[in-house]
């Protein structure tokens, strides 16, 4: 189940919900199928692909997927293995969120980086056309360390 933590005074899980981002727990092999249809529409709901993120290597932690960014769609996404944390910047500051099998991602175009710990496996899908990627967009907020895990 995702770990989620956020600057001391605030309920980190409603701040990431008024930010269109939103995380709960499934068992299976994939996000269920009526939340993918709460969030996409029928010709969206397709598998778009099954990727494993990497750790990256020292130094390109703040690239990429690591670089604070928001993507053009909304997504819906599964994590099928391993361990990652994202993070979401909102009004009230920075939130962090450790992802693990099970956990179901959904963001509707919310400034976020992520940082896969160990390679992990993720089920993706988002709105759009078929052919269409998901539209991410460096925001160019610099990017301050990555939290310790446990």
């Amino acid at each position: 189940m995702a770990i989620i933590s956020g600057p001391g005074g605030i309920d980190p899980e409603a701040e990431l919900a008024a930010a269109g981002v939103r995380f709960v727990h499934s068992l299976g092999e994939d996000a269920p199928e009526d939340l993918v249809a709460e969030i996409l529409q029928p010709d969206e709901r397709e598998i778009r692909a099954v990727v494993v993120a990497d750790p990256p290597a020292a130094g390109d932690e703040y690239t990429g997927m690591g670089a604070w960014h928001v993507n053009a769609v909304d997504e819906v996404h599964f994590v099928r293995s391993g361990r990652g944390l994202l993070q979401f910047a909102l009004p009230v500051g920075v939130c962090s969120v450790e992802v693990r099998a099970g956990d179901v991602m959904i963001v509707r175009r919310a400034e976020h980086r992520y940082l896969p710990i160990e390679p992990q496996e993720w089920v993706m899908r988002h709105a759009g056309p078929a052919d269409a990627g998901l539209g991410a967009q460096e925001t160019g907020r610099v990017s301050e360390p990555w939290p310790p895990l446990a």
